[in-house]
């Protein structure tokens, strides 16, 4: 969250996807919410929460995908190619890709020591998520997505 407005520097495909993860989770338990309370007086209060929280992190998520299309040597103005009919799925082809391995125009890559799983164990510390790990976290991302508009196209 340090970096809520930050438009400037790079951010990892694992920092995007895990942003991302926890803010689908938690919208999508706000508007399954909203949906099962429909027509109460609960609904509109779960409504009001929606769109606070819709609010609330607009800002963040712009600012982590501006920085994750500089991970990867794009200009963050890349994002507008979401409005165009069919451009998200470009758009999360280029948030899915890897980032450039050195510097580029938008500064160093974003770096962590490593901690392995056997140093995780020896030391307490949480291991670093690898590859196969970020994959995997960002197919659950985009599968809870799909979930939840079949769950809402079912409620509704």
């Amino acid at each position: 969250m340090g970096n809520f407005a930050n438009f400037k520097g790079r951010a990892s495909r694992s920092e995007y996807w895990r942003f991302y993860g926890i803010t689908i989770v938690i919208a999508g338990i706000i508007n399954v919410l909203s949906a099962l309370f429909m027509n109460t007086a609960l609904s509109s209060v779960f409504g009001l929460i929606s769109m606070a929280y819709n609010v609330a992190i607009l800002l963040p998520s712009i600012g982590l995908g501006v920085r994750r299309f500089h991970d990867v040597g794009k200009s963050g103005w890349m994002l507008l190619i979401s409005l165009i009919p069919f451009g998200i799925i470009y758009v999360i082809y280029l948030l899915a890709q890897k980032g450039d391995e050195g510097d580029n125009q938008y500064g160093s890559p974003v770096s962590y020591e490593t901690i392995t799983a056997e140093e995780a164990a020896r030391t307490g510390l949480k291991e670093t998520p690898s590859e196969d790990m970020d994959r995997k976290f960002m197919f659950a991302c985009i599968g809870i997505v799909i979930f939840e508009v079949i769950l809402m196209g079912i409620v509704a």
